[in-house]
C-alpha cells in the first residue's frame, strides 16, 4: 500500500563514516549536511556524541539547520549524557533483538524489553524526538519483534527502526513485518544493509508497505557492502511509488558526487543515476527506438536529475539508424549508398579495437569510404 508521504533519513555522517577507511573532517560533514538539507532531506542521523567533545560540538553546530539532527546512542548512560550535551533534541537508541546479538552483548530478552521502557521513561520530556532501533531484526523471530515494537509504542518512542543489520532480509521479509505490525506502521522505519544486494529493493518495499520512513546513506556507504544508497532509493520512490517528489534529486546527485570526491572513491560507470555510461546507447534496436520515443528504452532520463547526458556509441551492436542519425546530423546531404558499407566498417573496426567508436572516428570512416568508393 503506497502512501502520499514518507520520511527519508540520511545516515551518511554516522553509518557512512563507519565505512572502513572513510573519515570525514568537520568541513566535510558540514558541507554534506548543508547540501542534504538544501536538497530537502530533513532527518540527519549525524553522529555518535559519545565519541568525544569534537563530535558533540559538531552536532551542536549542525542544529542551526532546518533539519532534525539525530544522535545515535547505545543504551548506556554515558551515551545518553553525551547526546543531551549535544543539544540537538533528537536521540536514537539501539538495542539487540536477535539471539546471536543478545548473547554477544550480554542481554536476555526480558532485559531488552525492560530497557525499552527504562530509556523511554528517561527520554520522555527530556528530548523532542527519541527513536528506538531493533538491531539485527531480520534474525529475530517475528513474535518477539512484535513484542519489541509494542513495548516501544507503549513507552512513547517517536519511531522504531527495524534494522536489517546483516542484509539478510528479502522483500517478502519486509512484507511480513508490515503485515504483522500493521497497527504500528506509522512508527516503523526500515534500515537496510546491502550484503546480498537487496537494500534498495527492501527499502522501496518498506515504503510501499506503509513504513513511515527509511534510513540510507549517500552512495550506499557503510560497513561491509554498505547500506541502501539514498540517491537510488529516492529515485525509485519518486518514479515507482510517487513518494519523495518534494526532494530535489538533482541536488542529491550533486551531493553524492561531492561525497565520492571527499571519500576518494570512484563511482562505477553502470551505477544507477550516477554512472557515466547509464545514458549511453549502442544497440541498433535501442537507438532506433529512442529516436522515436526518448523513454522507449530507458526508465527515466538521468540528465534531468543531473546525471550523464545521452550518448550514442557506435560499435558491433549498432544498426543502420544509428549511422544514418549521425550522418544526417553532420551533413545536409550524405551518400545513402555508403550507409551499409559504413555500418559494416564500424562493426569491424569496433571489433578490432574492442571498444565503441566515437563520433569523430565514425565520420572519419565515412570520409575514407567516400574517397575510396567514389560512388557519390
Amino acid at each position: 500500500m503506497t502512501r502520499r508521504s514518507a520520511v527519508f533519513v540520511d545516515s551518511t555522517l554516522r553509518e557512512g563514516e563507519q565505512t572502513p577507511g572513510i573519515v570525514f573532517d568537520r568541513k566535510d560533514k558540514i558541507l554534506i549536511a548543508e547540501s542534504l538539507v538544501a536538497a530537502g532531506i530533513h532527518d540527519l542521523e549525524a553522529g555518535i556524541p559519545v565519541m568525544g567533545q569534537d563530535e558533540v560540538n559538531l552536532l551542536k553546530d549542525l542544529s542551526h539547520l532546518d533539519a532534525r539532527i539525530i544522535c545515535w546512542c547505545r543504551a548506556r548512560h554515558d551515551d545518553i549524557e553525551a547526546a543531551f550535551a549535544a543539544e540537538t533534541g533528537a536521540v536514537h537508541i539501539s538495542l539487540p533483538v536477535s539471539d546471536c546479538l543478545l548473547d554477544v552483548m550480554g542481554y536476555s530478552w526480558d532485559q531488552v524489553l525492560e530497557q525499552v521502557g527504562v530509556w523511554g521513561a528517561c527520554l520522555e520530556g527530556s528530548t523532542d524526538f527519541y527513536s528506538l532501533g531493533a538491531m539485527d531484526a531480520s534474525r529475530c523471530e517475528t513474535g518477539r519483534l512484535k513484542e519489541f515494537v509494542q513495548a516501544a509504542a507503549s513507552a512513547g518512542y517517536s519511531r522504531v527502526r527495524l534494522a536489517d543489520t546483516l542484509g539478510l532480509a528479502l522483500p517478502s521479509t519486509v512484507r511480513t513485518w508490515a503485515d504483522e505490525l500493521w497497527n504500528y506502521r506509522y512508527l516503523l522505519e526500515f534500515h537496510g544493509h546491502n550484503d546480498f544486494g537487496m537494500a534498495v529493493a527492501n527499502s522501496l518495499t518498506a515504503l510501499e508497505c506503509g513504513f513511515s520512513s527509511v534510513s540510507m546513506t549517500l552512495l550506499g556507504l557503510g560497513e561491509r557492502a554498505g547500506n541502501a544508497p539514498l540517491e537510488e532509493v529516492i529515485l525509485g520512490a519518486g518514479n515507482l511509488l510517487s513518494l519523495g517528489q518534494e526532494i530535489d534529486l538533482e541536488k542529491i546527485t550533486r551531493t553524492a558526487r561531492q561525497t565520492a570526491e571527499i571519500c576518494g572513491i570512484s563511482i562505477p560507470e553502470n551505477k544507477p543515476l550516477l554512472g557515466n555510461r547509464i545514458n549511453s546507447h549502442e544497440s541498433g534496436i535501442h537507438v532506433a527506438g529512442l529516436k522515436r520515443n526518448p523513454l522507449s528504452f530507458k526508465p527515466y532520463d538521468p540528465e534531468s536529475y543531473g546525471g550523464a547526458a545521452e550518448t550514442i556509441i557506435w560499435g558491433r551492436h549498432s544498426g543502420r539508424h544509428a549511422v544514418e542519425f549521425l550522418l544526417k546530423e553532420q551533413y545536409q546531404e550524405f551518400c545513402k549508398d555508403l550507409v551499409a558499407p559504413l555500418l559494416a566498417k564500424v562493426r569491424q573496426t569496433s571489433g578490432t579495437y574492442k571498444r565503441g567508436l566515437s563520433r569523430e572516428e565514425v565520420l572519419s570512416l565515412y570520409q575514407s569510404l567516400l574517397t575510396a568508393e567514389g560512388v557519390c
